[in-house]
């Protein structure tokens, strides 16, 4: 079983409603960069890119081994795998969308079971029990109905 955290969206669109699973991210952690930006975490993927870039101008000008510099980010990789889940809630709600809840489910689709089940839709008003005044200019017998 999972967690999900539930954020809704600032114009309160249910199909808008995003549902992040908590824990380590293996797609973050094989594809950084290009996970970053599929979940528009520009920021974020701007950061992992110069990062990488550095490590890659440090090595080809020899500050550094390339023995040392791919397990410099095999380290940056396994980092942001573990908190990439956090990260993107936090952009969602840079974003503007709120945090609800949280939502355990064994994966996304009974996650979002689960929350809508539980979401009271719209009340309708309730119709007035009180008959209707009667109108001078009614005709007939059903006049004061």
């Amino acid at each position: 079983m999972k967690i999900y955290d539930v954020l809704e969206s600032p114009d309160g669109r249910a199909e808008r409603t995003g549902f992040v699973a908590e824990g380590f991210s293996w797609g973050a952690f094989v594809f950084t960069v290009l996970w970053a930006l599929w979940h528009r975490m520009w920021m974020v993927a701007a950061l992992l890119f110069a990062l990488s870039a550095a490590l890659t101008v440090a090595v080809n000008l020899e500050f550094l081994g390339s023995g040392f510099a791919a397990l410099l980010h095999f380290g940056v990789a396994l980092i942001f795998a573990f908190e990439a889940r956090n990260l993107q809630v936090m952009s969602l709600e840079r974003a503007g969308f709120r945090r609800t809840g949280l939502i355990q489910a064994s994966n996304r689709d009974a996650a979002e079971l689960v929350y809508f089940a539980r979401r009271v839709p719209f009340a309708p008003q309730p119709v007035s029990a009180r008959p209707r005044a009667a109108h001078d200019d009614t005709l007939g017998i059903f006049g004061s109905v």
